[in-house]
């Protein structure tokens, strides 16, 4: 599966719009069913979200958000708290700003009001055509 598939697969598994919880951070919870591709083969008869999907949500979230696609540079302070399973609900927020001249993401997944995941994400606008 490719990462464009895989970011429409995301994007399918959002419960409802977007929010702005507070002048430049939003959130939008989301549910990954049984048969989301992410979960296959990780691991079997006990399917998990892999990191690489909970990165992948938050950059599909701050896209969504923004209107651009984005580009992803590097991954920074990566913590990861809580195994997330199927049929979850589960809260991925983001917050943009710019430190040092680099565009950053902060971001955290919540899943029943606890810290599931931490991450920043180091990102640039994607230019047309690549």
């Amino acid at each position: 599966m490719t990462k464009v598939e895989m970011k429409e697969e995301i994007r399918r598994a959002a419960v409802g719009g977007m929010r702005e919880i507070e002048p430049g951070t939003v959130a939008r919870t989301y549910r990954f069913a049984p048969e989301f591709p992410g979960f296959g083969g990780h691991f079997p008869d006990f399917p998990i979200l892999p990191a690489v999907a909970q990165l992948l949500a938050s950059l599909c979230l701050a896209e969504d958000w923004g209107g651009r696609p984005l580009r992803l540079l590097a991954v920074e302070h990566a913590k990861f708290l809580q195994q997330l399973r199927p049929q979850q609900e589960i809260v991925v927020q983001c917050r943009e700003h710019r430190k040092d001249g680099r565009q950053l993401l902060d971001c955290r997944l919540w899943r029943e009001e606890q810290l599931a995941a931490s991450f920043s994400l180091v990102v640039a606008d994607r230019e047309a055509g690549s």
